[in-house]
């Protein structure tokens, strides 16, 4: 061997071993060991870390799967809080429908009591007038006035009866209102339960 390839030689075996101590060093000062610690001390070490990167992988993928469970249990959360938020909203919808619905009917429910009661009225009104122009028309004699003592009896007792039954039915009318206006408050009353519910 030349002197030359012997020098050569020298170099690498010089820079491999400055290399080699330049990588124990910097494993030596990773690892927090002693500078002049032995080659058993720093394989230890290295075997002790790259057991507890092992164990932190397999913690890491622990915390990963139970990160996934608990997402995939938030998001069914999410979805039933969406189906119930649809139901709630088609509850209200519905509720707002009948609520409309009943308005109206309580509406036509007044104009019906008003036309009755204005018929009533003109009624006995026109009953009023002919029971004045049969006064007048009526002479005063005795049998005359006793069959318009008669015929006014019978008039009054007609015109009681009718009164009676105008009464009765707009009393009817008035329970059916009252019931009517008691749902209605009854419905919104539920509207807003809900309303608040769903807020």
């Amino acid at each position: 061997m030349s002197e030359i390839d012997a020098e050569i030689q020298l170099k690498v075996w010089k820079e491999l071993a400055i290399s080699k101590q330049v990588l124990m060093n910097a494993a030596t000062e990773a690892l927090k060991l002693e500078k002049d610690c032995t080659a058993e001390e720093l394989k230890q070490a290295i075997e002790a870390t790259i057991k507890r990167c092992s164990e932190a992988e397999l913690e890491v993928g622990k915390i990963k799967e139970q990160a996934r469970l608990e997402l995939a249990a938030v998001e069914q959360k999410l979805a039933e809080s969406r189906r119930a938020l649809d139901e709630v909203q088609a509850s209200l919808s519905e509720a707002r429908a009948n609520e409309q619905k009943l308005e109206q009917q309580v509406i036509n429910v007044r104009a019906d009591n008003e036309r009755q009661l204005k018929n009533l009225k003109e009624s006995l009104a026109e009953k009023e007038r002919a029971i004045k122009a049969i006064n007048t028309t009526l002479s005063d004699t005795p049998e005359n006035v006793v069959k318009k003592l008669k015929t006014l009896r019978k008039q009054k007792m007609d015109e009681a009866e009718a009164r009676k039954k105008a009464t009765e039915a707009l009393s009817a009318l008035r329970k059916d209102k009252q019931q009517l206006e008691k749902s209605l408050k009854e419905l919104q009353a539920q509207d807003k339960s809900e309303e608040q519910q769903a807020a």
